[in-house]
């Protein structure tokens, strides 16, 4: 064994006896390197094969991070995630835990039993959640940035590791897929303002409740299979997945999260309380009124009808070479007093906010696509590559490179 993998074992030993929380360490290719369970077992619903935990904690070995990661595994525990690098290059990854926030009540064990079909291992899965470490959200952030400085010699601060946290969306092939329609719509300028797809996040996230009743009607026919054994539990998977999304452009929108959280739990609660397919229909689209009137309310009708027109344009013609002086013009206002109105209302300049428009798309088909950069480049309307990579990196904090390998899509540009 080399040096360098001694001196990880040493650092998991030390975590381990000092935290008295399991650890493992999984190197880029997915062997188990390490491992020091704390007299832990493994959850009985992984069927006691270390492998099978990687599954509900969506976990790829090959994936590395530049900061903590706090993930939740479909079963509630929370882990923490520290990538292991040596002179930059990526060994692998430590995983730290099960620990939970607070105890699970019996009846959430039961209804987490109750979902796996694990009737036979009821009390093994009782006894292993009783046993988890209990360990608040607060302290295992500082926990994780601890853990990082040991591995990586790398000092990271509390909020930086939250704030990266926070930005971690799990890509679904749903969501990659309607991210990438709409870049695809808005380059052929076709805009369909009945598809939902293309349409809901936006409306969600400005508020824009008028707006919801152009959408057209949830069409489970043409929806996906999400589950092979009930029709209405497939169609009930898929406005559980419309609540998570729309409860996180909520978010994006103004709205406090404690807000978010709460109407995405009492939401998906009343999912499963419904028996009829036009029930479900019904309260997907309460779910859509909701948090749209409550995003609404946050911003409190901020922005005024000139205004919300701009940004309306924007939006649509972002693939175009658009400027203040052609935005003008579409409003029917001088440049001069719309600069003072825009600047007023938005907090910044119409240039401004066009750039900041191009960097969120291009930050879109980064991570959700396999364009080129260059191509990404040309396709914005940036002058060239360097100086879209300078722009790119004082609105993001990182290269478009970078940017891409966090998300797991590098190619080679």
């Amino acid at each position: 064994m080399s040096t360098y993998f001694e001196s990880i074992n040493d650092m998991c030993n030390l975590v381990a006896e000092t935290f008295d929380i399991p650890v493992f360490f999984i190197n880029s290719t997915g062997k188990v390197i390490y491992e020091n369970l704390r007299n832990q077992s493994l959850n009985p619903l992984y069927e006691n094969q270390k492998e099978k935990f990687f599954n509900p904690l969506n976990f790829r070995s090959s994936v590395k991070y530049q900061f903590p990661v706090i993930r939740r595994s479909v079963f509630s525990e929370k882990y923490i995630l520290i990538s292991a690098f040596n002179n930059q290059a990526f060994e692998g990854t430590l995983i730290i835990g099960p620990t939970l926030a607070i105890p699970l009540s019996e009846e959430k064990i039961n209804g987490i039993v109750n979902d796996s079909r694990a009737f036979f291992y009821r009390e093994e899965v009782f006894h292993y959640y009783k046993s988890i470490a209990i360990i608040t959200s607060e302290k295992l952030i500082n926990m994780s940035v601890f853990i990082y400085h040991l591995i990586n010699k790398q000092l990271l601060s509390v909020n930086l590791v939250m704030n990266e946290n926070s930005k971690l969306i799990e890509i679904t092939p749903k969501n990659e897929q309607m991210n990438i329609a709409v870049s695809h719509n808005l380059q052929s300028h076709v805009f369909h303002d009945r598809l939902f797809e293309k349409k809901i996040l936006t409306i969600i996230k400005e508020g824009r409740v008028e707006d919801i009743k152009e959408l057209s009607s949830f069409n489970e026919e043409e929806a996906s299979i999400l589950s092979k054994s009930s029709y209405l539990r497939s169609i009930k998977n898929h406005v559980i997945t419309l609540i998570t999304l729309v409860s996180r452009a909520s978010i994006e929108g103004g709205l406090h999260d404690e807000i978010a959280c709460s109407l995405h739990d009492r939401f998906i609660q009343q999912v499963e309380e419904v028996n009829r397919i036009d029930g479900v229909k019904h309260l997907a689209r309460d779910v859509l009124y909701t948090f749209a009137g409550k995003v609404k309310q946050v911003k409190d009708e901020r922005y005024s009808k000139t205004i919300t027109a701009c940004k309306d344009h924007i939006y649509k013609h972002i693939y175009e070479d658009i400027n203040h002086n052609q935005i003008s013009q579409k409003v029917d206002l001088s440049p001069k007093y719309l600069s003072a109105l825009f600047k007023k209302e938005v907090g910044i300049t119409v240039s401004e906010y066009i750039q900041q428009t191009k960097i969120e798309e291009v930050k879109k088909l980064l991570a959700y696509s396999k364009t080129p950069i260059s191509e990404i480049c040309s396709l914005l309307n940036f002058n060239d590559q360097s100086y879209f990579t300078r722009v790119f990196k004082k609105v993001v904090g990182i290269t478009p490179k970078q940017y891409r390998e966090r998300h797991h899509l590098l190619e080679k540009n």
